[in-house]
């Protein structure tokens, strides 16, 4: 009798570990796993509306866009792409300059500085842009922030004096309103007080050629900006709906260990803006859909002229 207790105990004990392992191997598929893209959307993107308000507003629309390198990093695959290796994936953190014929241009995002880098891993810190971003901040026509997080606002926080800012600075009511947001990048109150409140129910223009569109889901205050040029070349700029443009082409969205735990997306959101991004861009295939973090596009970007390497020096800008 005294054997058959332990006996007994042990197989209780073996089961419950079994039974243990077995939910958490359950949990890690499900947190790590890919999930199917819906067949359908309700999120609308429609090109003939952000086409007509482009054209809505009087005087001469940009003729280039260019774009500046700040950092480049690495996440593990299996963070961007849900259910594949953890092998490193290459990441591009880049700020983009919309450029007039006169010279002014508009700023879209901020970098990130050397220290948020450091806090989020390792990577390559290119000072030179760092500074020409930090220039043009002071001296753009106007600054859109396609979303909350501080690889894209963080480099606000370092323009000074803020002030600097006032009349720049355009952020949605939405991206104001994210306060926890805007805390965890470290926007100092002087930058948010500079900044113009804009308010709108899905899409506006800001200026000749350039229109933002609400695409909340990333965080509560993500963008898209839409511009048109002068000679008619079209970019749509989707912050980080998707971090590497294959993820819309393949409708392979992040795992939900990311978007869960970590980065609190609004999942349902996010995977609706995949379907109508997919769709967009195939019905569309002219549209230069432009990926923050995505190093490949970039490069075949530049390559290809669409986007311009590097911003112009400040002593060559006009404010």
């Amino acid at each position: 009798m005294s054997e058959r207790k332990p006996r007994r105990w042990l197989r209780i004990l073996l089961g419950s570990v079994a039974a243990l392992l077995i939910v958490a191997g359950a949990a890690w598929v499900w947190l790590t796993a890919r999930e199917e893209v819906p067949a359908r959307s309700d999120y609308v993107l429609d090109l003939d509306e952000l086409r007509r308000l482009a054209d809505s507003m009087p005087g001469a629309k940009p003729v280039d866009v260019a774009t500046e390198l700040v950092v480049e990093a690495s996440l593990p695959r299996g963070v961007v792409f849900a259910g594949e290796s953890f092998a490193p994936h290459p990441m591009v953190h880049q700020v983009f300059q919309v450029r007039w014929a006169d010279g002014s241009f508009a700023v879209i995002d901020s970098g990130m500085p050397r220290q948020v880098m450091e806090r989020m891993g390792t990577g390559t810190f290119h000072d030179a842009a760092w500074a020409k971003i930090q220039a043009a901040l002071k001296t753009a026509k106007f600054i859109m922030i396609t979303h909350e997080h501080a690889d894209h606002i963080g480099g606000l926080a370092y323009v000074e004096p803020a002030d600097a800012l006032a009349g720049r600075l355009v952020l949605t009511s939405e991206q104001l309103a994210n306060t926890n947001g805007l805390d965890q990048a470290g926007i100092p109150e002087a930058v948010r007080k500079a900044a113009r409140p804009l308010a709108f129910e899905h899409a506006t223009a800001i200026a000749p050629g350039v229109v933002v569109q609400k695409a909340a889901g990333h965080t509560p205050g993500s963008i898209l900006v839409y511009v048109r040029t002068e000679a008619g070349r079209e970019y749509l700029f989707i912050g980080d709906v998707a971090w590497h443009l294959d993820q819309l082409r393949q409708l392979h969205y992040r795992p939900r260990l990311v978007t869960d735990l970590f980065i609190h997306e609004d999942r349902n959101a996010v995977l609706a803006e995949f379907r109508t991004l997919h769709d967009f861009m195939q019905a569309h295939p002219d549209v230069a859909v432009v990926v923050s973090h995505d190093q490949d596009e970039r490069r075949k970007l530049v390559a290809d002229g669409i986007l311009i390497e590097g911003f112009a020096s400040p002593s060559a800008e006009k404010g």
